[in-house]
Parts: C-alpha cells; structure tokens; sequence
C-alpha cells in the first residue's frame, strides 16, 4: 500500500511574540517539523513495505525532510496565513491525500503545537485514528500497530486505511547525513498552492489577571513590619 506521511503543518509556537499590551504578533512564525514527526515518517516507510511514500508538508524553509527519509516525492501546500485554524488546515491536507490513488495509512506527528488536525483529518477521510503510536509493523499482509496503552503496550491488527498518530519516545538517532539531504532535495517536490478558504483565527492573545498593587513595608523596624504584614494577611482573609 501507499502511505502519506505529514510534516511541518503546524507553525511553532516559541517563534511567536508577545507584545507589552499583550496581543500575540505571528508574523515571525513559520511551519516546522515536529519533534514527532521522523517517528512519524518512520511509520510510513514501515507500513509502504516497499510501495511508495508520499510527504505532504505546508511549505517554507527547507521541504525536503520526507525525501532525505526514505519518501520519493514531496507535495508541499503554499498559501496558508500564519496561524491558520485547524479545520481549514485539515480539509487542505485531506484534499490532497483524497488525489493520491492506493493511500492505506497516513502518519503524522503527535504534535502538542495542534493538537485538533489529526482526529480531523481522520473523521474527513472516514478512517479510524489510532493515537499514541509506536511503531507499524506489515504482518501476513495486515498492519500491525503498536500503541502505548496503560503502563504498557497494545498492539493492534488494521484492515483498512487508517490514520497513525505517531508519538517518538525518544529524539531521531540516526538522522540523514549531508550526502542524503543532497541527494533528496533532488528528488521529485509538487508545489501547490491551496484554493478556497483560507482562513486565520484572531488570536487574542494574553491579559494579566486583575490585581492590586504591591503592597511595600518599612522594614526599619522588623517587629513593626511582621505586625503590618500579620495585618494584611488577615484582611486578604490569609490569616
């Protein structure tokens, strides 16, 4: 079967700012590869078991993660504003997986940074979603997923497309070398540019809760300055 594995879909949260009046400024964030996604990306190359893995990313900045993985193409989604909410972005994702013929499994990452997109893309693809997942294994011709259930493992047999989402124990070990980004980034990338709906939610962004000011003791006197502090403890109800 084929398989799709998605990465760098959500926009990093840390390249966020936070302005002095409190609203959120996301012109400096960018889409970027998860921790979770080479987890991810390994699942998909084990579940294709030698049949084609397709990455499908938003683009900017380097794309060419999947390709350097073991995926032979890459379709990278341009035109989405930063943040974008998850439902616009699970309906581009999904149109264009519904494009690629013979798709068994989709991958993607455990992100914390959106975490909605996954169970999305599942309920519009009308796959089941399986979350917390380790690893994927072809057994007698069926998926075998293994996922982190209780204090322990579950491992489960898939008949039928179904959507992972991959959550990596540890950091890549073994990440590509020089020669193999090279050598991906000539593989073969699509740039499509996403049509309809496009929308971004407002983010409102922080407020400091309401409070009173601080309240300062003359600590000359250090009896005086217990006595006052005792006394504004019992009018805030403390004491």
């Amino acid at each position: 079967m084929k398989a799709v594995a998605i990465f760098k879909w959500a926009p990093n949260p840390d390249d966020a700012l936070v302005r002095v009046d409190g609203t959120v400024n996301w012109s400096t964030a960018r889409h970027d590869v998860g921790d979770d996604d080479h987890a991810a990306m390994a699942c998909a190359v084990a579940a294709a078991d030698g049949d084609e893995v397709v990455g499908l990313c938003v683009g900017g900045g380097d794309t060419s993660f999947a390709a350097a993985r073991g995926a032979e193409r890459t379709v990278v989604l341009e035109g989405f504003p930063v943040p974008t909410d998850s439902t616009t972005m699970a309906h581009a994702l999904v149109e264009e997986i519904k494009g690629i013929e013979g798709v068994g499994l989709v991958a993607m990452g455990d992100a914390d940074w959106d975490p909605m997109v996954a169970p999305l893309v599942a309920a519009l693809l009308g796959w089941p979603l399986l979350t917390a997942v380790d690893g994927v294994v072809v057994a007698d011709g069926s998926l075998v997923v293994t996922r982190r259930h209780g204090m322990g493992t579950q491992d489960i047999a898939v008949t039928g497309p179904v959507v992972v989402d991959v959550a990596a124990r540890r950091e890549e070990e073994e990440k590509p070398g020089m020669r193999q980004v090279l050598a991906a980034r000539k593989k073969p990338s699509d740039t499509k540019i996403v049509e309809g709906d496009r929308s971004a939610f407002s983010s409102r962004g922080t407020r400091l809760p309401e409070t009173t000011s601080s309240r300062l003791f003359d600590g000359s006197d250090p009896a005086d300055a217990a006595e006052q502090l005792i006394s504004a403890l019992k009018a805030d109800g403390v004491l």
